[in-house]
């Protein structure tokens, strides 16, 4: 009889090998359409040294289970996606018994090319392997080609010049913040954004502002709006508002997202907005609201160091222990883009104008995902 944890079993006189590195996956993956037009999906893999070696990732491949080849990623680019708890970019190798993962994120041109599984192959060296290089056994990611995606309204009222701020998928603040609460890692804020917003002279806080004073950001005071017909299921107020410029300390991890509204949607998915304005909300726990409905103010509570909106869609009621999940809105203009975050960090608590990226297309999206650093209109 075969044992319950054995695994697949193996022959009496089968050839194996050692296995260097051990590759699995975390969620399913969830395909969505970017304002970009491509279709996406960004996931996680787990990569683990199972030997007493420092080992280097070198190369990953990624092929359907029939063989095709879907993407390749070299050594530079698997070294800017592998991510340790204290290090979410660059890390070039993987120590005795070390655990990394990969963030992978595929864009395809059409829906109906993804499939339903890939398949994933990571080779690394070692100057102590055979021939100094060893490939892992394939590791298979589950892709929900028949999930339905929320299709959601803008979040914010009608406005322009909204800035999609470190949104998917090569945004690392939201995108690689794992969180390991009650003997395991969660990520709900796979897919978040921070929805800022530049006024008409390209500045996020007005022109002969003052950085440190939250109403002088272009985005303090705008209205919080349902984004979908939903029942709200937690509410927090209170909590004052920080100063803009950098990060507070001494925060619990319940007041990271500051005055929030978590509500559910009727596909048994949740919606977060945090960081409003203290007194500012206008519904409570219980209440049923309708897409359009005011929630509350932008503000700059809890854990933010400008003032924000930051939404995210997630499987569950907590902001922390919950699953991110992607959505995509029904209606939005494109208007450009921020060149780098580099210059989004450097800019963003002055009153410095941004140098905008135009955007080359029609401007008009639907159902799609805002990504990292476009800018957008509402309404």
């Amino acid at each position: 009889m075969r044992s319950p944890v054995s695994g697949q079993p193996r022959s009496v006189g089968e050839e194996q090998s050692l296995t260097a590195l051990i590759v699995t996956s975390g969620e399913p993956a969830v395909p969505f359409k970017g304002s970009d037009g491509k279709y996406l999906i960004s996931y996680e893999l787990r990569l683990f040294n199972a030997t007493p070696l420092t080992l280097a990732p070198a190369r990953l491949t990624v092929s359907t289970v029939g063989g095709q080849s879907i993407a390749k990623l070299d050594r530079a680019e698997v070294r800017a996606a592998l991510a340790l708890p204290g290090a979410r970019s660059g890390v070039a190798e993987l120590g005795e018994a070390q655990q990394a993962t990969l963030y992978v994120t595929l864009r395809f041109d059409d829906r109906a090319t993804i499939p339903q599984r890939l398949v994933h192959r990571i080779a690394v060296t070692a100057p102590q392997l055979p021939g100094g290089r060893a490939v892992s056994p394939p590791a298979t990611v589950k892709v929900l080609t028949s999930f339905k995606i929320p299709r959601l309204g803008p979040p914010l009222q009608p406005g322009r010049r909204y800035v999609a701020a470190d949104s998917c998928c090569s945004s690392e603040r939201h995108r690689r913040a794992l969180l390991p609460i009650g003997n395991r890692q969660w990520l709900a804020q796979r897919f978040a954004v921070d929805w800022e917003q530049i006024d008409a002279t390209g500045r996020f806080v007005k022109r002969g502002g003052d950085p440190r004073r939250p109403g002088d950001y272009a985005v303090y005071g705008k209205r919080v709006i349902a984004a979908a017909d939903a029942t709200v299921v937690h509410v927090i107020d209170g909590l004052p508002a920080q100063v803009p410029g950098a990060l507070p300390e001494g925060l619990r991890p319940s007041q990271t997202d500051g005055n929030s509204v978590v509500a559910r949607l009727d596909d048994g998915l949740y919606m977060l907005y945090g960081h409003l304005q203290a007194g500012s909300l206008k519904v409570k726990a219980g209440d049923h609201v309708r897409r359009g409905d005011l929630l509350g103010l932008v503000g700059n509570s809890g854990n933010s160091s400008a003032p924000h909106l930051h939404f995210h869609v997630m499987d569950g009621p907590s902001p922390l222990t919950s699953e991110g999940v992607p959505y995509i809105i029904d209606t939005f203009a494109t208007r450009g883009r921020l060149r780098s975050t580099a210059v989004f960090d450097e800019f963003e608590n002055t009153t410095t104008p941004f140098d905008i990226l135009p955007f080359a297309g029609d401007a008009k999206n639907s159902d799609e995902l805002p990504l990292d650093l476009t800018i957008v209109d509402f309404g």
